[in-house]
């Protein structure tokens, strides 16, 4: 009887984790501790090694598969000797993690056991279908009728797999009715759709995104922002900064100003607990950067920003973003950001509408500086100016807070002297 590994308890409330990579094939040898997979929940991606000596009997998941917690991973056979037996719950090889954009996705089932929707057995009239409040969301968008689609969980339950596969075997027209015959258009040649399955980073970034938008109430102020003094400002400590070994940005000031803003205006340094019927404001400022990254926008967090200088800042945003783009960011750098920060840099258009970073309730975005004429003083002046955008949740913070908190960051980037006296 071959050994079974299951997929391990992870911790921190995982229940899932999408099969990313398989490092081995059914056949090949493998040795103790050899990699065998790389998985990916809403929380990390983990490398599973392998705890015995044998040969890969069967893999039990596809990539981009999702597998449950504890459930059968990989079959191996022993060499002579060895014991074939399915481990304990919580003796798993020890995984080694490395952080995963995103808040933890709905609960979908693998796509290898789920029936197709004409397989499934009808529900009976006047039943009401059972599902969550997300399979119901998704099933508005789909603009599907949720009482015609079968459910394969538990207890007919209708899942997301169930809602996508009735979409795409379709439905039958309202009564029935037969489809009129077309005229034959000519056909226009054309290339073969490239299809990308989507999985990963960008998963998570996909559902992330759309939880924000299903839940909160967004709204967006934007205001212009002179920056020519700051501009100056930067470009005299900007060689000190250097013979310290600090690229010295823009950014760190914005964090400083935001995180100043942020503490006359405490609402948007918070987050709604909806079980609770709560708003939580946060004593504590750590705030998430986005990054681009080949594999996806990634916000690492700069934690304990109220209490870093300007140049420990850029040292700290340096580092992140860095490691970002590498691929190589840690755990502790992600996740429980209480306010983020978005920058599009020299990309940074007019200004934008940021999608919020769930569950915060504020984000701010800063878009590129520009040589724009200006009145001062009743004169035509030509100074540098751009756009700062700030989304927040309607639910938890009124227009006029948003709107102070956009004006108390201005200010302190257009009178930069003022942070040096809230400088640590």
């Amino acid at each position: 009887m071959p050994y079974t590994l299951e997929l391990p308890d992870i911790g921190e409330g995982v229940v899932e984790a999408e099969v990313m990579k398989w490092f081995v094939a059914e056949g090949d040898e493998v040795v103790e501790d050899q990699p065998l997979v790389e998985v990916m929940t809403d929380k990390a991606t983990v490398t599973i090694p392998s705890p015995k000596r044998g040969r890969v009997a069967r893999l039990c998941w596809k990539e981009g598969e999702l597998a449950k917690v504890h459930s059968a991973l990989i079959e191996i056979e022993l060499e002579a000797g060895g014991a074939a037996s399915k481990p304990k719950q919580g003796s798993a090889p020890a995984a080694t993690a490395v952080p995963a954009a995103g808040a933890s996705p709905g609960r979908v089932a693998p796509a290898t056991l789920a029936p197709t929707a004409a397989a499934l057995p009808s529900r009976p009239a006047g039943t009401r279908a059972l599902a969550t409040p997300a399979v119901r969301a998704m099933a508005r968008e789909l603009e599907l009728d949720l009482q015609r689609v079968p459910g394969s969980g538990e207890g007919g339950r209708v899942t997301k797999q169930d809602l996508q596969a009735f979409k795409q075997g379709g439905a039958p027209a309202p009564g029935g009715a037969p489809s009129q015959e077309r005229r034959a258009v000519p056909r226009v040649a054309r290339g073969t759709d490239e299809r990308i399955p989507l999985r990963g980073i960008r998963k998570k970034i996909a559902e992330k995104m759309a939880l924000s938008k299903r839940t909160a109430a967004h709204f967006t102020f934007v205001e212009q922002c002179d920056v020519t003094e700051l501009v100056r400002l930067k470009d005299r400590l900007a060689a000190g900064a250097r013979a310290e070994g600090v690229k010295l940005t823009f950014l760190p000031f914005v964090i400083k100003a935001v995180v100043a803003a942020l503490q006359a205006h405490p609402k948007l340094n918070a987050e709604l607990d909806e079980a609770a019927g709560e708003i939580v404001v946060k004593k504590h400022w750590d705030i998430g950067i986005a990054a681009a990254t080949d594999q996806g926008l990634l916000v690492p967090v700069i934690r304990g920003a109220d209490a870093r200088s300007l140049l420990d800042l850029a040292t700290e945003i340096e580092r992140l973003s860095a490691d970002a783009k590498a691929g190589r960011a840690r755990a502790e750098d992600h996740g429980h950001s209480t306010f983020t920060v978005t920058s599009l840099g020299a990309l940074g258009g007019m200004f934008a509408t940021p999608v919020l970073n769930h569950p915060e309730v504020g984000i701010l975005g800063i878009h590129r500086m520009r040589p724009t004429p200006v009145v001062r003083d009743g004169q035509i002046v030509i100074r540098d100016v751009m756009h700062v955008s700030v989304t927040s949740d309607h639910r938890v913070v009124d227009g006029h807070e948003a709107a102070a908190f956009c004006y108390d960051v201005i200010r302190y980037l257009e009178e930069p002297g003022l942070l040096f006296m809230r400088l640590v």
